[in-house]
């Protein structure tokens, strides 16, 4: 795990970050320390109405972001947040083996922002060893007995 803010290793984890807006047409972009350490906003793509995504690919660690919104700078208020060292809250994620995002203390109301997180694809040999895992299995649970006729 990274706790030093160095994100080093290869993007291995493809993360889709959701922002519902109030309105239709609004600028918005993605920033954190994983864009060029807030400086490089990535635009997000209108899904229609007022959901617009951002899909990127980062290595395990520990992520701050926000959302900058018709140029205002703002937090998912149903995602977890942290302090910085000046004091400005921020949106976390911490991606480890799996991603997983820390849960808060007080109850979090019901918002349309949301981060969805999808692992790397399995490889071809993966994808053959899960499958051969899983009749293994089935076969062990229900075995398929021969009988002559």
């Amino acid at each position: 795990m990274v706790e030093s803010g160095r994100h080093d290793g290869p993007a291995t984890h493809a993360l889709t970050f959701v922002w519902n807006g109030h309105n239709e047409g609004e600028d918005v972009c993605l920033v954190g320390d994983f864009t060029g350490n807030w400086k490089e906003p990535i635009k997000a793509t209108h899904k229609g109405g007022a959901r617009y995504e951002v899909e990127i690919r980062l290595p395990q660690g520990k992520y701050y972001y926000k959302y900058i919104i018709n140029g205002n700078w703002r937090h998912s208020t149903s995602s977890p947040t942290e302090r910085d060292e000046r004091g400005n809250i921020n949106n976390v994620i911490m991606i480890g083996d799996t991603a997983s995002v820390r849960p808060t203390i007080q109850p979090q109301q019901k918002d349309a922002n949301l981060i969805k997180v999808i692992e790397r694809p399995l490889t071809e040999n993966e994808r053959f060893m899960l499958a051969k895992a899983a009749r293994c299995i089935a076969f062990s649970v229900c075995p398929i007995r021969l009988v002559p006729k």
